[in-house]
């Protein structure tokens, strides 16, 4: 059984207003966690877009036109996005922390707070892209996030998206100091669900991060 519980932060924004999280799952803990560092979060992470996560993202650029509508779940500092608008390609930024989008719109971007659990993404979109985002995401509520994200894409549109290989589920305080949540997937297991939602992959390889193996995944509508 879930316990919940109230946290409460303040976010700054043109009004200053306070927000408050609902905190029933290890999700929401995660959630907490970029909410209050989503500056060192950004600070810590590289400037540019990983050799690796380029190679996904040109995969995607591939398939899809000029002007084609990407939404971008969990958009955090914005580096994928930049990279895929630079190729021409209209970035819808979305994500689930207040902090982030706060940044973004800083920044002179448009973006929008999404969670990825409320179901209705809009769209349709072109392709979906969810890079180190599902993650976070126990195994029920990754089930329906995929479905949402087939809901979300016109007819042969396009997932990426970027998960740990393993096995399991852990907490970790690397990069930020404080814990979040990880849940690991194994290929045979991430092939099999994304069929059974509806989704056809196009491509699932393990590549190396910088400290472990991740799975890059495209698949399509």
């Amino acid at each position: 059984m879930c316990r919940w519980s109230f946290r409460y932060w303040e976010v700054p924004r043109a009004q200053s207003q306070h927000y408050v999280r609902l905190v029933r799952d290890a999700t929401d803990e995660t959630l907490l966690v970029y909410e209050q560092r989503a500056d060192d979060y950004a600070a810590a992470s590289a400037p540019a877009v990983s050799a690796q996560v380029a190679c996904l993202l040109d995969a995607v650029l591939a398939r899809l036109r000029s002007g084609s509508q990407v939404l971008e779940v969990g958009t955090g500092p914005g580096r994928e996005a930049a990279y895929l608008e630079e190729h021409g390609i209209t970035v819808d930024r979305t994500d689930a922390t207040a902090a982030f989008v706060e940044r973004l719109r800083a920044d002179g971007h448009d973006a929008r707070l999404l969670d990825v659990r409320d179901g209705d993404l809009g769209g349709p979109y072109d392709a979906v892209l969810a890079h180190a985002v599902l993650l976070h995401l126990g195994r029920a509520h990754m089930r329906r996030a995929l479905d949402a994200c087939l809901a979300a894409v016109r007819p042969g549109g396009l997932l990426a998206l970027t998960l740990k290989d393993g096995d399991g589920e852990s907490w970790s305080d690397a990069k930020l100091g404080a814990p979040r949540w990880f849940v690991y997937w194994r290929e045979d297991a991430l092939r099999d669900l994304l069929s059974d939602v509806g989704w056809r992959v196009l491509d699932l390889r393990k590549v190396q991060g910088r400290t472990e193996p991740w799975l890059h995944v495209l698949c399509e509508r």
